[in-house]
């Protein structure tokens, strides 16, 4: 597989000739995050494939998709509702960090009566 190396400015950081009848464009987008102990990355890619028969040849592009983890692949509304769901976990989180009164223990057993 040969790969080509775009500048900044390109639309894609890399494409791919998979075979000689397609080519992978792909984008990283922001930085690798580090999640308990594993790497997650966000890239977009968009394959292209080739008709070589066809006359004059034709291709097929593919609709572009978001790779999430290098595991779960989404499309654009896909990876805005899952955005959107960590967003919201994310304020949750806040929320009983910043709510959770936790008393202190020695308070509490200060305070205690023994019978």
């Amino acid at each position: 597989m040969r790969e080509v190396q775009h500048d900044e400015m390109h639309l894609w950081e890399k494409t791919s000739v998979v075979d000689h009848e397609a080519i992978d464009h792909e984008r990283q987008i922001g930085d690798v995050v580090l999640a308990s102990g594993d790497t997650v990355r966000v890239r977009v890619a968009q394959r292209i494939d080739f008709d070589l028969f066809a006359d004059p040849v034709a291709s097929d592009v593919s609709p572009p998709r978001i790779t999430l983890g290098e595991t779960f692949e989404l499309t654009a509304v896909e990876a805005v509702a899952l955005a959107n769901h960590l967003y919201e976990s994310a304020d949750f989180v806040d929320r009983i960090v910043a709510e959770t009164h936790r008393p202190s223990l020695v308070t509490e057993i200060r305070n205690r009566r023994v019978l």
